[in-house]
């Protein structure tokens, strides 16, 4: 069986997400069945980050602010 691709949402993570509801790196994926999970795109690159990481995420490396660009973490 084949498995299709899982569709992205538009709007940003939740601010309750902690860390990754603000970071740059993170984006909203959707299920068939219409649950909402945080996957992080450093995961690609970098197998030290959680694909799915635990919410509220309170401190990262990886944290890059979504439109000041700022890093904290």
């Amino acid at each position: 069986m084949a498995t299709e691709p899982v569709p992205r949402h538009n709007r940003p993570p939740p601010p309750d997400a902690g860390l990754c509801g603000g970071c740059a790196h993170a984006a909203a994926v959707a299920t068939r069945r219409g649950s909402v999970f945080l996957r992080c795109g450093l995961h690609d690159s970098d197998p030290r980050f959680a694909k799915y990481p635990p919410l509220p995420l309170l401190a990262c490396p990886g944290f890059l602010g979504r439109t000041e660009g700022e890093r904290r973490g």
